[in-house]
Formats: C-alpha cells, sequence, structure tokens
C-alpha cells in the first residue's frame, strides 16, 4: 500500500479500508459532478443525478467516521494521509478535478454528515462560478461558499508539496510506468476527439507521451506488459491502441531498435487503427463477418486510415512509418490478408510488429473487432498455428517468450487445486510463470500476496507446483487488476 504524505496523519484501519475502495469512486463521481454542472443548467435532472451518486459514496464512507477530508497535494489526491490510486479508466477525471482545484488554488475538501445532494449541487455551481483570473481565487470561491450557506463540506487553500520523491515517482517504478501508461491512453483520446471533430492528427502531443512510454519499456517493461493484459473499465479502443503501442515497443527493444526508432514504431502503433474512428458500433459488431456489408467496410479502415494520415502537414519519416502501418498491419506475411495486392510484397518490419501486437490485444478484448474474446494462451495458441503463414516466425517467436505460454493477466489453476493470476510469464522455463494466489491472505486496508514461482523446485530437482491449466476470469469471478495492481 502506498504509503501516507509525512505530514498527515494516518487514520484509522476501519476507514482506510473504506478509503482504498472508495476514495477512487469519490474522486470520478466528484469530476462528473462538475462536469455535468458545468454543461447543464440549475435544476437539470442530470446535475441532481450526478450530486446523488457523488452522495452515495460519501454515505458509505460516513459509516465509518463523521467527517474526513480529501486533500491534493501536488499532482496526488490524499484522502486522510492516504494517497490515492487510479487506474487507466480514470485518468480523465483525475486530470480534470486536479486542474480545476490547482486553477482555484483549492487544496482540500472537508466532507461532514450533514451535507446533502443540494448542498453538493450548490458546491459545483460556486466552484464554477467562482473567479480563477488571479492569486485570490481561492479566497473567492471560500467567500462565495460561506455565503451560499453550504454547511456539509468546507475549504483549504492549496499548499506546496514538500520537495520529496515517493517510491511511486521514482523511474522505473510501478506508480512512474502506470503514469506512462495513463498519459499515452489520455493523449490518444484527446488525439481521437480531435480527429472526430474534423482537426489534422496532432503528432506532436503524440510524440511527447510516446517518448515518455519508450523510457518506461527500458525502466519497467513488466508493469507496462501487465498494465496491458487489465481487461475492465472503460475507453476500451484507447487502451487497445496503447495496448499495441506497449506490446509492439517490447518487441523492438527485444529486436535491437535504436529509441529513434522506437519512437517511430510507438506513434504508428498508436495510430495504427485511426482509420475505423468513424465506424459506428453496429459496424463493429459485424466486423467479423467479411461477406457482409459492415464487414466490407470494416475492411476498408486501413485505406481509411492511410488517406486520414495523409492531412498531416509535412510528410517526415514519423508520418510515413504511421501510414505504412496503418494500411499494412492486416495484411499476412504470405500476402493474404486486407487490403488486397495485385502482387505479394514484403511487409515492413513495423507492420509485421505491429500485426502480431494487435491480433493479440484484439482477440483478447471485446469491442474490438465484434468477436467474442479468448482467453490470453488460447490467443498465443492460435497464432503459433499461423506462423510463418500470418506473422513472421523471428516476431512471434520473441514476442512467445515476451508474454509467455500462460501471459501476465491470465487466471490458472495449480496442480495443489489454487488458484492464481499470474504476475509474470516463467523467467528461466516457458509455462512456469510466477503466480499470485487469489485470496491468499487478507489485512485490514489491503492485500497480502502469497506469490508462487511455479519454476521453482525443492531439495530433489522437482518442480513443487505446476499449472494445471488456464481458468475464465470473469466466470471466476476474479478481479484480475485487483491481484496485479492494488
Amino acid at each position: 500500500m502506498t504509503p501516507g504524505h509525512p505530514d498527515m496523519q494516518s487514520f484509522d484501519d476501519g476507514f482506510r479500508q473504506k478509503g482504498l475502495t472508495y476514495g477512487r469512486v469519490l474522486v470520478n463521481k466528484l469530476a462528473i459532478l462538475v462536469r455535468v454542472a458545468q454543461m447543464h443548467a440549475a435544476g437539470n435532472v442530470a446535475v441532481d443525478n450526478a450530486a446523488e451518486a457523488a452522495l452515495a459514496v460519501l454515505r458509505e464512507m460516513f459509516g465509518e467516521r463523521g467527517s474526513f477530508s480529501l486533500t491534493l497535494i501536488g499532482e496526488y489526491f490524499f484522502l486522510e494521509g492516504e494517497r490515492i490510486k487510479y487506474r487507466a479508466e480514470d485518468y480523465p477525471n483525475f486530470e480534470l478535478l486536479v486542474s480545476e482545484f490547482k486553477r482555484r488554488r483549492l487544496g482540500s475538501l472537508s466532507f461532514n454528515s450533514v451535507v446533502d445532494a443540494a448542498e453538493l449541487v450548490s458546491f459545483a455551481r460556486v466552484f464554477l462560478a467562482s473567479d480563477i483570473s488571479g492569486q485570490d481565487a481561492y479566497h473567492d470561491l471560500a467567500r462565495r461558499l460561506g455565503a451560499s450557506g453550504v454547511s456539509g463540506l468546507a475549504t483549504g487553500e492549496v499548499r506546496a508539496a514538500k520537495a520529496r520523491q515517493d517510491e511511486d515517482d521514482r523511474p522505473g517504478s510501478s506508480g512512474s510506468a502506470r503514469r506512462s501508461y495513463v498519459r499515452v491512453v489520455a493523449a490518444t483520446r484527446r488525439l481521437m476527439t480531435g480527429i472526430a471533430q474534423g482537426q489534422p492528427p496532432d503528432i506532436r502531443m503524440l510524440k511527447r507521451a510516446t517518448q515518455s512510454l519508450v523510457e518506461t519499456v527500458y525502466a519497467n517493461e513488466p508493469e507496462l506488459i501487465r498494465l496491458s493484459a487489465v481487461r475492465s473499465g472503460g475507453n476500451v479502443l484507447n487502451r487497445h491502441y496503447a495496448n499495441v503501442a506497449v506490446l509492439s515497443l517490447c518487441l523492438g527493444k527485444r529486436l535491437g531498435l535504436s529509441k529513434y526508432q522506437m519512437g517511430r514504431l510507438g506513434i504508428a502503433a498508436l495510430l495504427h487503427d485511426i482509420g475505423r474512428l468513424d465506424f459506428p458500433e453496429d459496424i463493429l459488431d459485424k466486423a467479423d463477418d467479411p461477406a457482409s456489408a459492415a464487414g466490407k467496410l470494416f475492411r476498408r479502415h486501413p485505406e481509411i486510415g492511410l488517406q486520414t494520415l495523409l492531412r498531416l502537414k509535412g510528410l517526415n519519416e514519423v508520418a510515413v512509418s504511421a501510414m505504412i502501418v496503418a494500411y499494412e498491419h492486416h495484411r499476412n506475411l504470405d500476402g493474404t490478408g486486407y487490403p488486397a495486392s495485385v502482387r505479394k510484397k514484403e511487409m515492413n518490419l513495423f507492420s509485421r510488429i505491429v500485426r502480431v501486437a494487435d491480433n493479440y490485444d484484439a482477440t483478447t478484448s471485446s469491442g474490438i473487432y465484434g468477436m467474442i474474446p479468448v482467453l490470453p494462451y488460447k490467443s498465443v495458441e492460435l497464432m503459433l498455428t499461423r506462423s510463418g503463414q500470418y506473422y513472421d516466425p523471428g516476431i512471434l517467436e520473441l514476442f512467445t517468450a515476451m508474454v509467455g505460454v500462460y501471459p501476465a493477466g491470465s487466471l490458472v489453476m495449480l496442480s495443489d487445486g489454487r488458484m492464481g493470476v499470474v504476475s509474470e510469464p516463467g523467467r528461466a522455463v516457458a509455462g512456469r510463470p510466477r503466480v499470485r494466489i487469489v485470496m491468499s491472505r487478507v489485512r485490514t486496508g489491503g492485500y497480502v500476496w502469497e506469490e508462487v514461482d511455479t519454476g521453482g523446485k525443492d531439495e530433489n530437482g522437482n518442480y513443487k507446483v505446476d499449472v494445471a491449466g488456464a481458468l475464465d476470469p470473469y466466470k471466476c469471478g476474479v478481479d484480475i487488476y485487483r491481484y496485479l495492481f492494488d
């Protein structure tokens, strides 16, 4: 569990348990309330519903304590001294609330049990109406809130974060890897939204996010691969783009690409599916049937992607790489696939890399090709049957060694009857991953994992435990994210 800020008192175990569960949800609900109040006038039912949703979370937390504070220090929210962790799908809401707090120099919100939905709506209105033009922004907000008669919450001014480096801030740390990943997801989302609104692709923004991702691949590849394995939460397509970039870059590192080449590969991987941006969901639901009208339209997305990227100003190597990959990523090594070609032509190296990464992530995710997803180990098995036909055998061999027979995020049954989530593929022997046992031990405020190395041997040289097979985490009700990151 992440240590709390040193200047703040830690809170009791009962509330810590609620805080770990509901703190992230509370920030999301407050951000949604602010966003909805910004869009709608007073009295709108959407605003009232957003306030009720936030109040429901507060009530859960008031069950343990009558009052508590949400504090912003630097770039992070803390709940009574404990830093709130967020997931990739939470990033837009956390980013919004951090930004809006900073604009008003708001450092803390204190809630007590008398707060109601009407007061939350009043706070949102006052928050949005406050003057953010000068150094007096916080005092203007405080005066307005005092005049509104709100008694269930209070504010505090922002204070400078002390110069310190949390363990999660260090290069190569888990926290640093997560931030690189969520920044790429957010940058991709902003880019795709802009393109949908008729704006040309902002490659410079994507370059900054990609560079951070490249550095993280060298510093903490295992954490990025674990992040790419998560299949819960929203932003399915944006996470798919990010996952393909992560897996492609990890392959690029193994192929010995230079950092400049890695940057080009990362951007090309993020933009590989740009041609499907404007497709309605019903097209995607039927995309796996090539004979249908929807399937035929879907198969045009590589050409549409090429046309979209041609709108870039100035054709440089980065843009050309992105165009080639967008056009070729559904071509097969033997010349089949789409778009159809009149003659067999060797695929670009980046296209061959992305072909493998894209297929793996798409076939193990829902909502990408309109097909029912398969378990990760099954996807690897199917790809191996098409080595040399669809996929470059050398790249596929590297990929299989990278993700393992049972990739990170797989739920497996061990020979001793225990279930576990794969945290890392086998380091020495393929098919013998490191596994975090499901619900092995629990402590108040978090989980203490028992991690088993299935490659470990006893004093007689025999493996202590084997992987008996893979299970479906959805059917077993197992939250993979919890076992990989909480």
